[in-house]
């Protein structure tokens, strides 16, 4: 197995500032930006994500990270340690030894806030909407699989968690224009020549944000594209009901502009069979037009495609969780995977069932007390059949083998301070894998990385606090619900939380 440095990147540093420690919005956006609240109603409140007003303005741009203040005469307080160094100051000035700034130990002063560390990214784009959303889904193109070339493009769903039901969308997005991240550790002081270019540069090089949006009947729990038919879409809506879209026309027309989709469509096929809302849902990647739902009534549904619509089994629901479900998902490759799920529950456990078996109370395999507290997120590795990882109320996730779980979890992170939100396996990295925490980070792992320093380096003040495997910490948003690695950009992660979106790709994967 091969080994990484272990190295922490971060993508933040703490800045001194004169003014106020919140920026102001950026010019380019155009809606203002929304803070996370807690909602009613039932299910987890930790898991809802609600806006206070909506944006004054109905487009909606991206604010590329790559650019830099202008005219920024504050002064810098560096306390970040990352793979590069910083030029030196002009002058006589003495600057401070380094050390790693610890999210969640060490605090920010007055006039201080967290902004990119230039070099940390390869990529990073951010974006909102009117309202927050609290789940996101990548959408497959035919632009090409494994595309590395700049610029980029991702077509993205999502839902929205408006203050009033009447206000809740399902957004088909396109981001576009998506350039590497520029100006990375250029000078504010640069020559007026040279900032003259910079801005026709970043005239050409603006990423572009297209969305076309249906109203949706109440707000979005969580949303699913259908790997075969992206734009076949399923939610789960906070009134208890899940609904299948077919959103072909909005997909076009984000392709061409001439298009006009109605805006009033209404779903191809809904059921209110669960006796609650709910999280769970996802699509068979390996047959056509299956589909689970679960919900907090701790019942899981198997919906058959059947022509005119689904037959969902309600009347033999999987029931062998004692809390609500969470989260379910499909494995992804190895024996039997067209026909194996996972699930996990806020009573702790997780379990593996078939869908074979008769007995639908009968799973294959069950972890109770997987977590001292809810199991809120899994996901299967698309690369090793038999692994899993799941994600817990108590701020740690583990890694499971399937096939020895008598043994206990391969691995246990204990790290995050918050729950955990979401979890992802990278999809052609069998080691990497992406967790969110409602803490406001989101981390990159890798289980490979060894620590390979030489008996006696000196460590860093502050680098104990980081296990060896820890590659990357991606900050900035605030309150986050859902990432995704993107299957046919490489290394490219995609996330939504309370204050918006961010896609980005780092400078270590």
């Amino acid at each position: 197995r091969r080994k990484r440095r272990a190295q922490v990147v971060f993508a933040s540093r703490c800045k001194r500032s004169r003014q106020s420690p919140t920026p102001p919005a950026p010019a380019q956006m155009a809606g203002k930006r929304k803070e996370a609240a807690e909602s009613g109603g039932s299910g987890k409140k930790a898991k809802k994500a609600t806006g206070a007003e909506p944006a004054e303005l109905e487009e909606h741009d991206f604010l590329d990270d790559g650019a830099d203040d202008e005219d920024d005469e504050e002064e810098e307080e560096q306390i970040h340690e990352g793979g590069e160094e910083e030029d030196e100051d002009e002058g006589e000035e003495v600057e401070a030894p380094k050390r790693i700034w610890r999210p969640g130990v060490d605090g920010m002063g007055d006039g201080e806030q967290l902004e990119p560390e230039p070099g940390t990214y390869d990529m990073l784009h951010r974006a909102q909407v009117e309202w927050p959303c609290l789940s996101i889904d990548i959408l497959r193109d035919e632009l090409g699989a494994q595309r590395t070339t700049y610029p980029m493009t991702a077509y993205v769903v999502a839902g929205t968690q408006a203050k009033q039901t009447s206000d809740n969308r399902i957004y088909m997005m396109k981001w576009s224009n998506l350039y590497k991240t520029l100006k990375d550790g250029k000078d504010s002081d640069d020559d007026d020549d040279d900032e003259e270019d910079d801005e026709d540069c970043d005239e050409d090089h603006e990423a572009k944000l297209e969305s076309k949006g249906v109203a949706h009947p109440g707000g979005v729990n969580r949303v699913r594209s259908m790997p075969q038919a992206p734009h076949i879409i399923a939610t789960w809506a906070d009134t208890g009901s899940v609904h299948m879209w077919n959103l072909q026309s909005l997909r076009k027309a984000l392709d061409k502009s001439a298009e006009k989709p109605s805006l009033a469509q209404k779903p191809i096929y809904t059921s209110a069979a669960h006796n609650d809302e709910g999280f769970a849902l996802d699509f068979n990647p390996h047959e056509t037009g299956r589909f689970l739902s679960g919900g907090n009534d701790g019942k899981i549904f198997l919906w058959d495609p059947v022509q005119g619509g689904w037959n969902v089994g309600a009347d033999a629901p999987f029931a062998g969780h004692t809390g609500s479900v969470e989260d379910v998902q499909w494995k992804k490759l190895g024996a039997g995977s067209e026909s194996t799920f996972a699930s996990c529950s806020s009573d702790r456990s997780w379990r593996v069932w078939d869908i074979r078996e008769k007995s639908r109370t009968k799973s294959a395999v069950h972890v109770p007390d997987a977590h001292s507290a809810d199991v809120n997120v899994l996901s299967w590795s698309p690369s090793v059949a038999e692994l899993l990882v799941t994600g817990s109320d108590d701020g740690g996730f583990k890694i499971w083998d399937t096939r020895h779980i008598t043994a206990g979890p391969m691995a246990n992170f204990l790290w995050h301070r918050k729950p955990i939100t979401s979890v992802d396996w990278h999809p052609s990295d069998e080691t990497v894998l992406a967790v969110a925490s409602e803490d406001n980070s989101i981390s990159l792992w890798d289980m490979a990385v060894e620590d390979d320093r030489a008996e006696g380096t000196e460590e860093v003040p502050g680098e104990a606090h980081f296990p060896a495997q820890l590659l990357f910490l991606h900050m900035g948003q605030q309150d986050p619900k859902e990432l995704r690695w993107h299957p046919q950009l490489p290394s490219v992660c995609i996330s939504t939380a309370g204050s918006g979106f961010n896609i980005f790709k780092t400078c270590n994967i």
